[in-house]
């Protein structure tokens, strides 16, 4: 979904979409990774937040959430 790309002319690292969205610059390679896992991380938490709200207030309705 998301991934760690070093650009040749500055040496930054991006955290881009697969898109080629930029989510995020970094100086290091190891800060964008981290950076990239926490992102991922972070949407799954809110993913499953929206989907425990959904059901609350629509029950069995709210089969799956993608």
């Amino acid at each position: 979904m998301i991934e760690v790309v070093q650009d040749d002319q500055t040496g930054h690292f991006r955290v881009v979409t697969y898109r080629g969205e930029t989510l995020g610059i970094t100086t290091t390679r190891q800060a964008a990774n981290d950076l990239s896992e926490l992102m991922l991380e972070a949407w799954e938490e809110a993913i499953a937040a929206a989907a425990a709200r959904a059901r609350m207030k629509h029950g069995a309705a709210i089969i799956e959430p993608r």
